[in-house]
């Protein structure tokens, strides 16, 4: 028998209990688990948030590719209307690559918008300094009959928000450029670029790149408006 399995025999009356040190040291412990547990947890809410948000962000940029690489298909220029022509300049605000990117484009009417239907549109990609001043937010611009006289008003679009960059590279097929038209990549006024490339750079700075051939590069003569042949 232990010495104490013998005191208590002894003396059957008496109470057994935990000292303070006993107690103490148990809360000790606890409190450690208890921390470690929380910490877990917190570590576990962070996580999630960071990958909401990063999810939230690469959801944006997908869908703002998708968009832009939609209205470039029907992406067109003609010589005889200049308000037709394909243009695109580069900048930076906050020190980051910005773009801006114009051009007209065939697009299917939408016959159940409050404007009239039409088959031709201007578009406008362009960028704004974002909330936080060290960001930059993606807009889209179109401007419905953009070939009549009363224009219609524009409607704009945020695209996408808290990005790092958005940049545009074009192609005549001799070299790449940032700006259009271009001399130095034999690019002319009234043509389109062969091909184009644009880069969203996310905040943690990761790029995502597309590049897509223009469907209508090189017929900018004998494009059809009003249903006549442009230059005659």
């Amino acid at each position: 028998m232990s010495g104490s399995f013998r005191r208590l025999a002894a003396n059957p009356g008496k109470k057994c209990g935990f000292t303070l040190v006993e107690v103490l040291l148990a809360l000790a412990i606890l409190a450690t688990v208890l921390t470690l547990l929380l910490s877990a947890f917190t570590g576990a809410g962070r996580g999630l948030d960071l990958l909401t948000e990063r999810s939230g962000q690469f959801r944006q940029i997908r869908i703002g590719m998708d968009r832009i690489g939609a209205d470039l298909m029907g992406a067109f220029s003609t010589p005889t209307v200049e308000t037709t022509a394909f243009t695109c300049r580069a900048d930076r605000f906050s020190g980051k690559p910005a773009s801006t990117l114009v051009f007209t484009a065939f697009a299917l009417p939408d016959p159940t918008g409050a404007r009239p239907a039409t088959d031709i549109v201007k578009i406008r990609y362009y960028p704004k300094v974002g909330s936080d001043g060290k960001t930059i937010d993606l807009y889209r611009e179109q401007s419905d009959m953009p070939l009549i006289e009363n224009k219609m008003p524009t409607t704009e679009s945020r695209l996408a928000s808290g990005l790092s960059g958005f940049r545009v590279e074009l192609s005549s097929g001799e070299k790449w450029t940032t700006d259009w038209p271009s001399g130095d990549a034999g690019a002319s006024k009234g043509r389109l670029p062969k091909k184009i490339s644009f880069v969203f750079t996310d905040s943690q700075g990761k790029e995502f790149r597309r590049t897509l051939y223009l469907p209508l590069a090189g017929q900018e003569s004998s494009i059809l408006l009003s249903g006549k042949r442009a230059g005659k």
